[in-house]
């Protein structure tokens, strides 16, 4: 069974169907569904997508009660979820060392753990990234 690591900016897409890309935002929860692949993020995963659908109620992107439900749908979900300590000091030294957020470096960091690729929609972090396992959305095949 394939293994990836996805970041907010993919998971986003699956809230938010209208947005670019999210096709294959959508296609990726659909194959961990279906059990074909495995989905694994480090800890703050959970805050992140907490703090988008904040941002998305207070901007009345969407109201609250579908904030909550896509909350709870995506907890349910059941992530492999990595938080050891030697994986948050290597992305303290790769934010210093690419100048990018700690939060974007502990993505990173995980899937060279893993050595499993790095599915992103940011094209900032995916330029800046110095890693063979950071891969565009666009990348996803199925």
């Amino acid at each position: 069974m394939r293994s990836i690591v996805v970041d907010s900016s993919v998971i986003a897409k699956w809230f938010f169907p209208d947005e670019q890309e999210s096709d294959l935002a959508l296609q990726i929860k659909e194959d961990y569904i279906k059990g074909d692949l495995l989905i694994s993020a480090p800890l703050l995963i959970y805050y992140e997508i907490n703090n988008l659908l904040k941002t998305s109620v207070k901007s009345m992107r969407i109201n609250r009660k579908k904030a909550f439900a896509a909350y709870n749908g995506f907890l349910n979900l059941d992530f492999i979820v990595y938080s050891q300590k030697n994986l948050l000091e290597q992305a303290l030294e790769m934010a210093i060392k690419l100048d990018i957020s700690s939060y974007d470096a502990s993505y990173i960091v995980l899937a060279e753990y893993l050595q499993s690729p790095f599915f992103t929609a940011d094209q900032k972090l995916y330029i800046r990234a110095k890693s063979k396992y950071v891969k565009k959305l666009q990348e996803y095949h199925t």
